[in-house]
Order: C-alpha cells, then sequence, then structure tokens
C-alpha cells in the first residue's frame, strides 16, 4: 500500500506542480502587494475564490484574496476521494459547551485552506428543494428565491451523467435542463458503489418514499443519488481552488492571492470600509492594504462575524465590554447560527455483502488492490468519498411521524424571548419569529424536507436535523485576531428539535424493519436497541447527537435590518459604506441539502450584483 501512495504523491506532485508553476500571482510577502486594490476580498474559500475570479474576468480590475491558510499543491490526502483526511487543513476550535447537549463541547469543522470547504467535505453535490429558497425571499430578498438562483446554480456546474449501464444498475436518474454543462465546478458521479446501496434504496421504497427524477430540479426530497464535486477525467475532488484559482490565475496579473495570514481588522474612515489589516501567521508582522471599491468579507460563517465585531460592527454591548470603538451598531453581526445536528446510529450487519465499505478498511488485501485499480485506471472504491456517499434520502416531516402536528403546535406555543438572553435585541427575537412563521409552514408540507439519512454500505448511518429550530451565536471574547471566536450552536436547545429526532430514531428503526434492508442482518449498537422509551430516547440523544454535520450558516444573514439582519439582498452591510458579505453567513435559513453547491450559486449571484453595483 506504501508504494502505491508514494507513486500517486509522486504523480499529483509532477500534474499539480507544474499548474502551480504558472500561478505568478501568488504573494510570497506583503511587500510585493500592490498599495491598493480596487477590491479586496477577506477569505479565499468557494464564495471568496468564486468572486474573485468572475471579477478579475475585467482586466482592468484588481482582487486581492487574503487567505488564512495556504495551497495544496500536492497532497492525495485531499485529491484521491477514499484518502480525504480534513485534519490538517482545518482550523483547531473547540466550541463551547453545548447546553442541550449534556454541556459537551466540540470540534468546529471551518476549513483553513485555499478552497475552503470544498477542498475536505464529502464532496456531495446537492441542492435543497424550491421552497427553501423561496423561503428566503420571505424575509424580505426579492431576487433570492429558486427561480433566481436557478441559473446560478447552473453557471456554477459542469456536470457529468453515470454511464447508462452504471446508472441502470443502480438506479441513478438526472435531468438534463436541471444543471449546467460549461461551468467550472466538475460534478459526477463516482465510478464504483458497493452492493447493499440497493437494500437501502428498496427499503425506502417499501416504506412509500420515492426516487424524484432528479432532486437537483427543486425536488430534493426522497431517496436518490446526488453527484460529487468529482473530476471525472481522473476521478479526483473538485474544489473551489481547482475551478476558480488554478484555471485563471496564471493568465491573470490582476488576481492576487496571500496566503497564510488573519484578517484582523476592517480600516474605516467614519463609516466607510476603506481596507484590511491583517496578522501574519508565522512571522506575527501587521500589514494592511486599501480596497477602492469594495471589501469583500468570504472568511465563512465562524469568521465573518469575527472579523466584523474586530473591526466595530457588532453588537454595541459586545463592543463596548471589549473596548472595541463602534462604527455601527448592528446585533443581529454573530446571531442567527444554524447547521445541521447529526447522530451517528450504528449497526452490526451480519449479512452485509461483502465487500462493503467496513471491508476498505478492515481488509488490508482488498484496500492494496483497490488502491492499485485507482492508481492505475481509476476504477474502484476509492473514487468513493471517505466515510461518505452519494445515496441519501430526505424526508418531510409528515412522512417521519403521524404525530407531526403535535410538534408543530409544541414549536407554536413555545415563547421565542424564553431561548434568548434577557438582554437580547427585540430585532432578533422579532426575525426568529419570521423566520419560525416560514419554517413551521414547511414542517407542515411535503415540498422539502426535515429529515437526511444516508447509507454508504457501513456501520454508522446519519440521522440530520436539516431543518432545525434551534439557534447558536458566534461572538468574540477578546481582540485578538488569531484567537478564536467563541462558537455556540444552541443545538437542540429548541425542545421541538428534541422530539423531532426523537420520530428520526423511529424511523429509522422501521426502516431496518424493512426486508430489504433485514437482508444484510441489522443489530442495533448505538443508541441501543434497548432505549426504547421517549424519555429514554431524548436521554441518549443528548450524549450521543453531534451539533454539526460542517454546514456552518447564517451568522450574518441577509434579513430587514429590523429583523436582525446584517446584508440587505444587494449584499451590502447595514450602516457602512463599501463593504458587502458572500458567504454562507448570508444564508437566512439555512436550506435542507448539504451546503457547498449553494454557496457557488451564491457567490456567482454576488459577483453579478457587485458588477452591477459598480457597472463593471
Amino acid at each position: 500500500m506504501l508504494a502505491s501512495l508514494v507513486f500517486f504523491t509522486v504523480l499529483v506532485a509532477v500534474t499539480y506542480g507544474s499548474l502551480l508553476l504558472k500561478h505568478a500571482q501568488i504573494i510570497k510577502h506583503d511587500t510585493d502587494l500592490d498599495f491598493s486594490y480596487d477590491f479586496v476580498i477577506v477569505g479565499g474559500g468557494t464564495s471568496g475564490l468564486t468572486v474573485a475570479d468572475r471579477l478579475t474576468e475585467n482586466s482592468e480590475i484588481s482582487v486581492l484574496v487574503i487567505e488564512y491558510g495556504y495551497l495544496y499543491p500536492n497532497e492525495f490526502d485531499i485529491l484521491v476521494p477514499g484518502l480525504l483526511n480534513p485534519t490538517p487543513y482545518q482550523f483547531n476550535i473547540t466550541s463551547t459547551p453545548q447546553r442541550g447537549l449534556d454541556n459537551a463541547t466540540f470540534a468546529v469543522p471551518a476549513a483553513a485552506v485555499v478552497g475552503g470547504g470544498t477542498a475536505i467535505n464529502g464532496m456531495f453535490f446537492d441542492r435543497g428543494s424550491a421552497s427553501d429558497y423561496d423561503a428566503w425571499v420571505g424575509l424580505g430578498n426579492p431576487g433570492w428565491g429558486w427561480s433566481d438562483l436557478l441559473p446560478y446554480f447552473k453557471k456554477s456546474e459542469n456536470f457529468t451523467p453515470a454511464s447508462a449501464s452504471f446508472a441502470e444498475e443502480f438506479t441513478i436518474s438526472w435531468d438534463d435542463t436541471a444543471h449546467g454543462f460549461d461551468g467550472p465546478v466538475k460534478s459526477s458521479y463516482p465510478v464504483f458503489q458497493f452492493q447493499s446501496i440497493k437494500n437501502f434504496i428498496s427499503a425506502w421504497h417499501s416504506l412509500g418514499i420515492q426516487t424524484p427524477q432528479d432532486p437537483s430540479g427543486g425536488t430534493a426530497k426522497g431517496v436518490f443519488w446526488g453527484p460529487s464535486s468529482l473530476n471525472p477525467s481522473n476521478e479526483t475532488i473538485f474544489d473551489a481552488q481547482m475551478a476558480h484559482y488554478n484555471t485563471v490565475a496564471g493568465s491573470r496579473r490582476n488576481y492576487h492571492l496571500l496566503t497564510g495570514n488573519a484578517v484582523s481588522k476592517i480600516n474605516f474612515v467614519g463609516q466607510k470600509a476603506t481596507g484590511v489589516g491583517w496578522l501574519n501567521r508565522e512571522a506575527f508582522e501587521y500589514g494592511y492594504v486599501n480596497a477602492k471599491k469594495e471589501v469583500i468579507l468570504a472568511a465563512g460563517a465562524a469568521h465573518t462575524p469575527q472579523i466584523l465585531q474586530l473591526s466595530g460592527v457588532g453588537p454595541k454591548g459586545l463592543l463596548n465590554n471589549l473596548e472595541i470603538p463602534v462604527v455601527v451598531d448592528l446585533p443581529g453581526v454573530g446571531q442567527n447560527f444554524q447547521d445541521q445536528p447529526t447522530l451517528y446510529a450504528s449497526y452490526n450487519f451480519t449479512s452485509n455483502i461483502v465487500p462493503n465499505a467496513g471491508t476498505l478498511y478492515t481488509n488490508t488485501t482488498f484496500a492494496n488492490e483497490q488502491l492499485a485499480l485507482y492508481n492505475s485506471s481509476r476504477q474502484g472504491a476509492y473514487t468513493l468519498c471517505k466515510n461518505s456517499g452519494n445515496v441519501v434520502a430526505f424526508i418531510p416531516l409528515p412522512n417521519i411521524t403521524q404525530d407531526f402536528e403535535s410538534i408543530i403546535s409544541l414549536a407554536t406555543s413555545q415563547s421565542p424571548e424564553e431561548y434568548y438572553p434577557p438582554n437580547t435585541d427585540p430585532s432578533i427575537i422579532a426575525g426568529y419569529k419570521a423566520q419560525r412563521n416560514l419554517i413551521l409552514n414547511l414542517y407542515n408540507s411535503n415540498t422539502t424536507s426535515v429529515l437526511e439519512t444516508g447509507f454508504t454500505s457501513s456501520s454508522d448511518i446519519p440521522l440530520t436535523l436539516v431543518k432545525p429550530l434551534s439557534r447558536g451565536t458566534v461572538f468574540i471574547s477578546n481582540r485578538d485576531s488569531l484567537e478564536p471566536p467563541l462558537i455556540d450552536w444552541g443545538a437542540l436547545t429548541n425542545p421541538a428539535d428534541v422530539e423531532i429526532m426523537v420520530a428520526a430514531v423511529r424511523k429509522q428503526r422501521g426502516l431496518m424493519a424493512t426486508d430489504a434492508m433485514q437482508e444484510l442482518g441489522p443489530v442495533e449498537l448505538m443508541p441501543g436497541a434497548n432505549i426504547t422509551s421517549t424519555d429514554e430516547i431524548r436521554a441518549a440523544l443528548m450524549q450521543l447527537v453531534q451539533p454539526t454535520y460542517a454546514h456552518l450558516t447564517s451568522t450574518c444573514s441577509m434579513m430587514k435590518r429590523e429583523y436582525g439582519g446584517v446584508v440587505g439582498p444587494d449584499l451590502l452591510v447595514y450602516g457602512v459604506q463599501g463593504m458587502s458579505i458572500v458567504d454562507a453567513s448570508i444564508m437566512p435559513l439555512i436550506p435542507a441539502t448539504h451546503t457547498s453547491s449553494t454557496v457557488y450559486a451564491v457567490a456567482e449571484k454576488a459577483a453579478d450584483i457587485i458588477k452591477a453595483r459598480h457597472q463593471l
């Protein structure tokens, strides 16, 4: 196996090393920077690189991207789906104690690499249902509904369908009209799959859950295959660094990238953003640069609110306590934090079909054979993302439990004030009430989903609450830009979320009782077959649920200012001039999906908005 890894490492080093030789725009030291740029983008992840690429299509426009992480020119543990190891490319952040999860703390999955989360995620490249995005419009964001975003989903994508034989064997279908075929982000299906995936699909069908022709067309519910952000020409991960930097930067002298630097603050003259200051991670030296047209924040849901707060844009009480001069009192900065809490149910499949995903990690001979096959012909199990998969079920609440109306009644009867600290700004409460009304309407419908589950043929099966009512916060605790903010998911603090998760556990057990899954011989290990009463399941959830599915969103939400919003539909930050936000933090409601495809679409639309604003 070691020889195979060495072979692939050399291959990747030669291939991507030659690419990087063309990238004259990588800034090695701040003395090589221009004094000012038209646009300074804070964050070289998915959204930041997308916007930078689109703005620098105009050779007269100069752009600097500042990124905390570094490029990865030759890392096989990023490029090979089956070897994915995100740990070296993440921030080292631990959350605050989660009061809904027995006060446990958790690692925060925030990417620290050029390309952002798309370099280290599970590669699932799906979209939410149309009603997920239409709900954004309901919060005061005209132009941000499904029909508005669909052209940008398609613009970002370069889709390759599965082969006819593979699609027939594994019941994969798609609609060409829902996809883009000329975009920068390659999406396709792995060329290998384990056979017991078929049992999972058959089991859901037996429960009345159908397969849509193509979930990318606005009906992301049912059991289905989704494409991956996978390059079909060599079966490697395809992320934002490849899509929006490697392919263009060598030919664009107007596109500069500065890596290894933590942005410490946005500089203001009065209330106009004029530039950016940063601290080098290694030399601990400060630098700054001017932005002639706009500062664009793309640091992600964990760090965009941190940078704003460090710069004096945020809740006045927080800033005053830290003796940070207030540029604008904006209570919503760091509020409305959303993610998708997940229980990993565990089983011993006593008659699982061999090989399966577990075989890859327990049988050295099989693993060596599969890696050799991947290296020689880009076939086999290593084309599948490690610990992830392509087959999922997205289930609306009425299909999870017959008691869905009682869960909606429970949520309706709540006073939102009791879930927020006493000094919470009234705008935050008003915004939450508006969100809750929209969410409960979706709970009561079959247009979108509340539960996601999937199956890779391994022992662990995620049960993910994709549309929670609980809310968290991201707030700084000091003025040090290298210190992480205090990240509190607030997971399962709303009792309605707990009841949905209880219902999800029962639905999962119903799935395992179907003839199709019984063929695999499932024996429940976690939560445990002996955990049967509602109170026992609730207690187990507090011990076992993870607060995150690595889908951090909504901390600088696009909503009306009187709803605690931070940006309007033009993405400009309220109360200041010359500063916008383009990353996942602007999503007012997390869509029922994995978020990378949505981030690309948001960033594509953001680029057009910024171009129009400056008549570019």
